[in-house]
């Protein structure tokens, strides 16, 4: 992808319903979803273009987020 766009294509597409989810299934505010996101290992694998993480949907990111929360391991589905 295009290194300089990803920054605001997180921001804008992916960031704003996977912060939902996230608060959603863990029972919190977004403001608290977006402060466990951000301060996750999980976000900085999710802010390297590189890991292409960016194509999943935001239920998968947030399934990754949450398995990844629960048990300190990121979850990367397999592809088939």
């Amino acid at each position: 992808m295009f290194e300089r766009q990803y920054p605001t294509m997180l921001a804008i597409l992916i960031l704003p319903p996977l912060v939902a989810l996230i608060a959603e299934r863990l029972g919190i505010d977004e403001a608290a979803a977006t402060e466990k996101l951000y301060h996750s290992a999980f976000y900085e694998k999710l802010a390297d273009e590189r890991l292409k993480l960016w194509h999943y949907s935001p239920v998968m990111l947030a399934d990754m987020f949450v398995e990844a929360e629960r048990t300190g391991v990121i979850p990367y589905p397999e592809e088939s």
